[in-house]
């Protein structure tokens, strides 16, 4: 059977600010005491990810080199889940079907988790509340990370007979946005890496390790009406890359990577849609990353960055960069034949820079590494029961045609 699924998101205005970030989605406008759906079969609906991640491992003395500060500690920004259950969410209340939850800054500092993860958005349903739940921040401050310019989010759990329902044309069960602004990450000089240490002058010494430029990231769930009247659930990721900068960035001999000739950063550049209608062939996948362009040294020569790309350059003497661009991966893409679950995960941009400093007799030593990771959707998924939600109903001979 024909299914007709939800017009694709073409562009997403998103301003971080300490409000909130408009959305539109038409499922917001439903009453808080709109009445519980019945019984649609078993589906769920799972989705995680992040905009950027930041791991740091500099161990402090160096054998044969010297001191060096200590610092290990990871960051997660904009990170995301969305599951839907129709038998109800695990580790919730009961009668909990849907959740949108976005942690804004999660981050840990040698061991020591850092109280930065209040900067949170979560809602569920039920019960069902008729406003999305915004927060936002300017000039957020954040051990490790450095400073972040901006940051927002919004989320929205839906679970109601407007949206599931045989005969219906469905709508969004959850969505989260996430943005970020500006961020700079550690400087150099806070690593103790100066002052003789690292045997080159670098590019920078009193600036920001890492930065990356303002981006964004949006989920969404939902279920869309059949001809039937049964429905068919999906799950669709978009976001915006920002541009990454590396000891300065290429004008000042270090490393940017980012889109070229761009200076939108609103619109989302990559995109992932799965979707199951229950039906045979109808498990369904589709995706689009952008091509990103690295500049190293040199702000005039770009090297193109294709999904799949994984390469080592040597930036500076004892300084190395590994970028890995990465295709959603065929092993984690599961389509089944019956059309009940469709599956992926992958996707992200991964930059992990590695410095070592040369040693008596042993030759170089490493002193230790930085990564970072833009944009990543480890896991998305979909299930539906055998011809779709409220496949059993009975239909009473009417046609439905749902419209865009």
């Amino acid at each position: 059977m024909t299914s007709v699924r939800p017009g694709r998101r073409t562009a997403v205005t998103a301003v971080a600010c300490g409000a909130a970030t408009a959305l539109a989605v038409g499922a917001f406008g439903l009453p808080a005491n709109a009445a519980e759906p019945e019984d649609p079969g078993d589906f769920k609906i799972t989705a995680d990810g992040y905009y950027g991640t930041a791991r740091f491992d500099f161990g402090g003395d160096v054998p044969l080199v010297g001191e060096a500060a200590e610092l290990q500690g990871d960051l997660t920004i904009g990170d995301i889940e969305n599951e839907v259950d129709s038998a109800g969410l695990e580790d919730q209340a009961e009668g909990t079907y849907s959740r949108s939850f976005g942690s804004l800054v999660s981050a840990n500092l040698l061991g020591v988790d850092l109280p930065v993860d209040l900067y949170a958005v979560e809602q569920v349903a039920l019960p069902e509340e008729e406003e999305a739940d915004t927060y936002g921040v300017h000039e957020l401050e954040v051990p490790l990370a450095g400073e972040l310019s901006a940051i927002s989010g919004e989320a929205k759990a839906n679970w109601n007979d407007e949206v599931l329902g045989h005969g219906s044309e469905g709508g969004v069960l959850t969505e989260l946005y996430s943005g970020a602004g500006q961020v700079d990450l550690v400087d150099f000089e806070e690593l103790g890496l100066v002052g003789g240490l690292v045997p080159v002058d670098l590019p920078i010494t009193d600036g920001p390790l890492f930065s990356i430029g303002a981006g964004q990231l949006l989920q969404e769930t939902g279920v869309f009406g059949k001809e039937d009247g049964s429905q068919g659930a999906y799950v669709e990721v978009s976001g915006r890359f920002g541009d990454v900068n590396l000891l300065g960035g290429a004008a000042n001999g270090g490393v940017t990577i980012g889109l070229a000739a761009s200076s939108d950063a609103e619109t989302p550049n990559a995109y992932g849609y799965l979707e199951a209608t229950g039906e045979p062939g109808g498990a369904s996948f589709e995706y689009d990353l952008p091509a990103l362009e690295m500049w190293v040294g040199d702000e005039e020569t770009g090297i193109e960055i294709e999904p799949g790309f994984d390469e080592t350059v040597e930036v500076l003497p004892g300084v190395s960069l590994n970028v890995n661009f990465a295709e959603y991966r065929d092993d984690d893409i599961e389509l089944s034949e019956d059309g009940t679950r469709a599956a992926a995960s992958g996707g992200g941009l991964s930059l992990r820079l590695d410095v070592a400093v040369p040693a008596p007799v042993v030759g170089e030593v490493e002193l230790g590494s930085a990564e970072v990771g833009l944009l990543s959707f480890p896991e998305v998924s979909v299930e539906v029961p055998q011809g779709g939600l409220y496949a059993n109903a009975d239909a009473d001979g009417e046609d439905y045609i749902f419209e865009n």
